[in-house]
């Protein structure tokens, strides 16, 4: 992944466009608790670094065995 710049807190909006999904998308998954967020009252921050780290652990592997097709 390419080096970008680091905000130590994203607003939802900047939390958006960081991973290219609507607001509202991102608003259910705060509501669902399936993303790391952080609270300061009733504000709704994420971290980006954490962020980074939630999109790696979602990455799915291609299996060996299984891609033979593509080639």
């Amino acid at each position: 992944m390419s080096q970008l710049p680091v905000k130590a807190l994203l607003s939802i909006e900047e939390a958006s466009s960081f991973l290219s999904v609507k607001v509202s998308r991102l608003r259910t998954a705060v509501f669902r608790k399936e993303i790391p967020f952080v609270k300061i009252g009733r504000l709704v921050r994420f971290k980006q670094d954490e962020l980074i780290k939630w999109i790696d652990s979602k990455t799915v592997k291609a299996d060996e065995e299984d891609s033979s097709w593509l080639w």
